[in-house]
């Protein structure tokens, strides 16, 4: 009877919690906007700026001095494809680097005078390409666009020289190791279907960061922690109960905008999404705590609500770049990928990304699944030691400004705060 009698107060407790901070959460505007408003206007923003998929149709001059039928072709070829255009031809090179100084154009293609002579001898001409290496995507398609063009032009003079060879010669000697490129999970190569379903999942991450952020940020403003126990003695020192009703708010809460982020938004704009939706809802939930809990333990250091901005904005730019988005894990020097290891969505983008996009189910992304197991845990734990602290702290400060009665006075103010009492 004892532990049953346990376990119900305890389960009341926790409801108590959570319905406390349920409605503390949509009694303030502010947290109601980053909570909701964050992660549903984000997805459509990035989604929208990237939805063309790849770079098309990038601007490029021509400087030809050879000035030849070949030459012209090199270049009328070259614009025809649909990775870059020629907006001019230039004179000369200080006309088309000045032209790439204004961001009118991002590529020069220089053809040197003795270009189609040296191919008329049988010799090898190089055709010298400039390109703007600040924006890497327009590098890309300038590399693809020249690479079939030199190589079509190389097989149609080949197949001139051959003259009367049968076809099949030709195809050897134009092309001896034929080869088929075959993109696996991202058919079009597109930006977005890479970026995107990485970005939605430390979207959510951050969210969680910054909301939570602010709420602790309020209660230390106004040193109201320890009033979650208010009227209820029994959860006097009981700071599992604290944790686990709130972060039940925090997940309850969260469930629509994981549907919305990782489901709706990827159907809405046409990105890949082959994956078990059943499998990946499975795996958001070790991720979805071990961000609560992460974030409650980085409520530490909010001491205000404004500071949960700072917080959200230093945090973001580290876990773009040590998640793997930008820049391969394995690449990275040890530190980093520690460091890295020890943020839900390292593991989340890591495990999402291939249910989403390569169809992976929950026993091929067993290690992220793990691992995202193995933080919640953790960071349950360091949120109970924060909490604890942080009421301790916040109890301290708040009875020591009360005055220190005696038991001549105590009767009279008893009912109106608690005191130290000394005989």
């Amino acid at each position: 009877m004892k532990l049953f009698h346990s376990i119900k107060i305890g389960l009341s407790d926790i409801y108590y919690i959570w319905r406390r901070e349920y409605r503390a959460v949509f009694h303030d505007l502010g947290i109601v906007l980053f909570f909701f408003a964050l992660p549903f206007a984000y997805p459509i923003v990035y989604a929208a700026v990237y939805n063309p998929e790849v770079v098309r149709e990038v601007p490029m001059v021509v400087v030809d001095n050879a000035r030849t039928p070949l030459s012209r072709e090199l270049a009328r070829e070259m614009d025809a494809t649909p990775n870059a255009h020629i907006v001019s031809y230039c004179a000369d090179m200080d006309e088309a680097k000045h032209m790439m100084y204004e961001k009118h154009c991002y590529g020069i293609l220089f053809i040197p005078e003795d270009f189609s002579r040296k191919i008329e001898r049988g010799e090898q001409s190089v055709v010298s390409f400039y390109s703007d290496m600040s924006i890497l995507l327009n590098y890309k398609g300038f590399l693809i666009a020249l690479t079939d063009v030199t190589m079509n032009l190389g097989g149609k003079l080949q197949t001139q020289a051959l003259g009367g060879a049968t076809q099949e010669q030709i195809n050897v000697a134009t092309q001896p190791i034929p080869y088929s490129s075959i993109n696996l999970y991202n058919p079009e190569s597109g930006l977005a279907s890479f970026l995107l379903p990485a970005i939605l999942v430390l979207i959510l991450q951050q969210s969680l960061i910054l909301g939570i952020g602010m709420m602790a940020g309020g209660i230390y403003e106004h040193r109201q922690l320890h009033l979650f126990y208010s009227g209820r003695e029994h959860m006097h020192n009981n700071v599992l109960h604290l944790v686990i009703g709130k972060s039940l708010c925090y997940f309850s809460l969260y469930i629509l905008c994981t549907a919305y982020i990782l489901h709706f938004i990827p159907w809405l704009f046409k990105y890949p999404q082959i994956g078990s939706q059943v499998e990946i809802y499975s795996f958001a939930v070790p991720f979805l705590l071990s961000s609560i809990f992460f974030g409650m333990t980085l409520s530490i250091f909010v001491r205000e609500r404004e500071s949960s901005f700072l917080l959200f904005v230093f945090t973001s730019v580290i876990f773009l770049f040590i998640s793997g988005i930008t820049w391969p894990r394995y690449a990275m020097p040890e530190f980093w990928k520690w460091l890295g290891a020890l943020i839900p969505s390292t593991w989340g983008i890591e495990g999402f990304v291939r249910m989403n996009t390569a169809g992976a189910g929950i026993y091929d992304v067993r290690h992220a699944y793990t691992m995202l197991w193995i933080l919640t845990g953790v960071y349950f734990v360091t949120t109970c030691l924060v909490y604890r602290y942080q009421i301790w702290k916040d109890k301290k400060r708040g009875f020591s400004a009360l005055p220190v009665l005696t038991r001549d006075n105590l009767p009279v103010l008893f009912l109106k705060a608690p005191v130290w009492y000394i005989n």
